[in-house]
């Protein structure tokens, strides 16, 4: 066989194990950057919600928390969103769910973001991400891997970090761990 046969073959096969084994690697990477928030304080942030009230650190000291990562263009947002929806109404006083959009960060189209919402129908505040606040999390470059959920402690300290539709189900299991 010659050089170049062997070549011609070689190289459809590398690219088909690259084809195959580029998604676990980004996956197993991109959960390392979420688990990496476990057991660590929530940043410090201002973010404002569509109404035009401030988010921070400091107005949910004191309660749990939920921030639900989401943008338009996600499919598994789409399947989360009943979900979402439903936990929106079963949740205890003493937690506070904030809806976190990415698509500013993605520099999507406003009338997307509108019809996006619109969609949802999300009844708990939906915050516009910024740069600063993604990149605390799991950083711009992953802003476009949504779902996901922080589950924080009473004292501030992320618990949790769910990739992927969760289950209402899901989402309540892991609040209950935490106090």
């Amino acid at each position: 066989m010659s050089r170049r046969t062997r070549l011609s073959l070689f190289v459809p096969l590398l690219l088909l194990v690259a084809w195959f084994a580029a998604p676990p690697v980004i996956r197993w990477w991109v959960d390392r950057k979420i688990q990496g928030n476990v057991g660590e304080a929530l940043p410090e942030f201002v973010l404002a919600d569509a109404t035009g009230r401030p988010w921070s650190k400091q107005v949910l000291a004191g309660k749990r928390a939920l921030l639900h990562f989401f943008r338009s263009k996600c499919h598994s947002c789409d399947q989360e969103a009943d979900a979402m929806r439903a936990l929106e109404k079963a949740l205890p006083a003493d937690v506070v769910l904030l809806h976190v959009m990415t698509d500013a960060v993605l520099e999507f189209e406003p009338a997307l973001t509108a019809a996006t919402l619109a969609q949802k129908n999300f009844q708990r505040p939906v915050l516009m991400a910024d740069a600063k606040f993604v990149d605390a999390f799991h950083t711009v470059a992953w802003s476009n891997v949504t779902p996901i959920t922080y589950v924080v402690d009473a004292q501030g300290i992320v618990r949790f970090g769910l990739r992927g539709a969760q289950t209402q189900a899901a989402i309540e299991q892991a609040l209950a761990a935490v106090r």
